[in-house]
């Protein structure tokens, strides 16, 4: 089984990154499905990928908001991973 969060925190355009990530989504022909959820200051996406985690679409809204943090977490058949993107760029990574 292959879960993965993705969240998006910081103190800036929340509803703004959360727009551009959906005009990403709906133009990338490999996006899956996935749940939104809202908290005070975050955003989360929830996942269960056949093929992965859609890094490219993340990756490519972080870029106009350098205010916040994406940070992604998951788990493949009982291996963990954990990434942190920051103004379109890999910062982190386990």
């Amino acid at each position: 089984m292959f879960t993965a969060v993705v969240r998006i925190t910081g103190a800036g355009r929340l509803d703004d990154f959360r727009e551009r990530l959906r005009w990403l989504m709906v133009r990338d022909e490999d996006a899956e499905e996935y749940s939104e959820h809202h908290a005070a200051g975050a955003l989360e996406y929830r996942f269960t990928p056949r093929r992965g985690i859609p890094f490219p679409v993340f990756t490519a809204a972080s870029v106009d908001f350098p205010e916040l943090r994406v940070e992604a977490e998951w788990e493949r058949d009982g291996e963990r991973g954990r990434a942190v993107i920051e103004n379109g760029r890999l910062v982190e990574q386990t």
